[in-house]
């Protein structure tokens, strides 16, 4: 039998190097049990897409504006890291995308919730003490 590769005696799914007078130790899979490369799944995120870390501006949000609000983008920017050092690129970058829209809407409520505040505070009025009121602590 000339060298080359053979399918493997010993299993079934893999092919063996014949170096001519003995097998080798050399397997790969057998070319025709190998699965089709999956078609592309509607939805995915392209592995084209930068993934940018959130869990600064989730912790600076979660400090000056809507907590409520900023408390799942801080969860979502760590598990969106925990998914970068898995390899997990789709899963960090839906993490990611998770995280940047809980900051958005904690600035926007941040910046309702101020205005308002300003607003109220400045068209307040305080009432001033009147001059004629009886007061039983002074002398």
């Amino acid at each position: 039998m000339p060298a080359g590769w053979y399918d493997d005696p010993f299993t079934d799914h893999l092919q063996r190097y014949w170096g001519g007078d003995s097998w080798t130790k050399e397997t790969r899979p057998r070319p025709d049990l190998m699965p089709p490369t999956p078609p592309p799944v509607p939805g995915a995120t392209p592995t084209d897409q930068r993934y940018i870390n959130y869990l600064i501006p989730s912790i600076i949000a979660l400090i000056c504006c809507a907590w409520p609000l900023a408390i799942p983008a801080v969860i979502f920017a760590v598990q969106g890291n925990s998914a970068v050092k898995r390899g997990d690129m789709a899963t960090a970058l839906q993490k990611a995308n998770r995280a940047r829209l809980f900051i958005i809407l904690s600035m926007i409520l941040g910046v309702v919730v101020w205005i308002y505040l300003v607003y109220t505070v400045s068209t307040t009025e305080i009432p001033q003490p009147q001059q004629d009121t009886i007061n039983p602590f002074s002398a």
